[in-house]
């Protein structure tokens, strides 16, 4: 029986180190540009879940290419099913671009997804072939209206839908009435909701009024520096960040603490508990460069908490 059943997209990163942005119209010159092991957020979701001991299957479309051959190397090395990586002439791999600032913080400019040749058709075949399943987790790095379908098709069969609706469209209006578990920063919970424009005003007023906009069951959301909470409907649940000496890379670690959290509530651990240890695992994620290489094995997470709570 597959525990986890992941549907969004791979791609391979490409970073390079800023000190600034560049104006339009301006070149910049930055250091370091390199390929790294650094997927889309399918394959980074699926490699964390793999790595936490979760029985894990994807599913994706990706190019005939060397940079769909390292996501289905990541994935299957990481114990991940890999049967419905569907693989085609028809698109190149997605690549993405990071740039990385002075202290950390990251920028991502994605590239085009190789899954715009995914059909509901092979999305629906896969779940139907993976059934009895415990949990769907999806994103809009595939086309949100295919995702939507596919998160209804889980829900139906008696699945946990847990969706990162990321990247958004701002002018787009999104029945989440599927989603048991909403993941979202700030940038998407203010690009989402008018009601709230900076962290100060999040209260459990606005987020009523958000649920009830978007029917999706609890939020899940994360804060950076300020730490993440969780609504569900009738309370907020906050949790403090992990602080760290040093921050390497923050890219991937929301994906990471999706894993995390899901991969709690899968072993039957209460979302309080998930939360803070996800907490915990993104916070020793952001210590090592890159995100294949930043998502550790339980054992290793373990050992880090014991290590600050000394």
């Amino acid at each position: 029986m597959v525990d986890v059943i992941v549907l969004n997209s791979h791609g391979v990163g490409q970073y390079a180190y800023t000190d600034r942005m560049p104006k339009w119209g301006e070149t910049l010159s930055v250091s370091r540009w390199h390929v790294a092991e650094d997927g889309g957020k399918g394959s980074n979701v699926s490699v964390a879940l793999g790595r936490l001991g979760v029985n894990t299957a994807y599913i994706g479309k990706v190019g005939n290419d060397p940079w769909g051959d390292l996501g289905e190397k990541w994935m299957k090395e990481s114990g991940v099913n890999t049967e419905f990586l569907y693989r085609t002439d028809e698109v190149s791999t997605g690549t993405g671009l990071i740039l990385i600032g002075p202290n950390g913080e990251n920028s991502i400019i994605d590239g085009d997804s190789s899954s715009v040749k995914l059909t509901f058709e092979e999305v629906e075949e896969a779940i139907n072939r993976l059934h009895p399943s415990k949990y769907l987790i999806a994103g809009f790095e595939i086309r949100p209206s295919l995702v939507l379908k596919a998160c209804e098709v889980a829900k139906s069969k008696g699945m946990i839908v847990a969706l990162n609706p990321s990247p958004l469209e701002e002018s787009k209006e999104y029945d989440f009435s599927s989603v048991d578990y909403l993941f979202i920063n700030e940038t998407e919970l203010f690009t989402l909701t008018k009601d709230i424009t900076k962290v100060e005003l999040i209260n459990e007023n606005v987020l009523k009024l958000f649920r009830d906009k978007y029917k999706f069951k609890t939020l899940i959301l994360t804060l950076g520096s300020e730490g993440s909470l969780y609504f569900d409907g009738n309370k907020i649940v906050r949790f403090k960040s992990v602080n760290v000496d040093s921050v390497v890379n923050t890219a991937g670690a929301g994906d990471g603490f999706m894993a995390a959290v899901i991969a709690n509530l899968c072993k039957g651990k209460s979302l309080d508990f998930s939360m803070k240890w996800a907490s915990y695992y993104s916070a020793l994620s952001v210590t090592i460069n890159g995100t294949i290489p930043s998502y550790r094995p339980t054992e290793e997470v373990e050992r880090f908490i014991k290590t600050l709570n000394k």
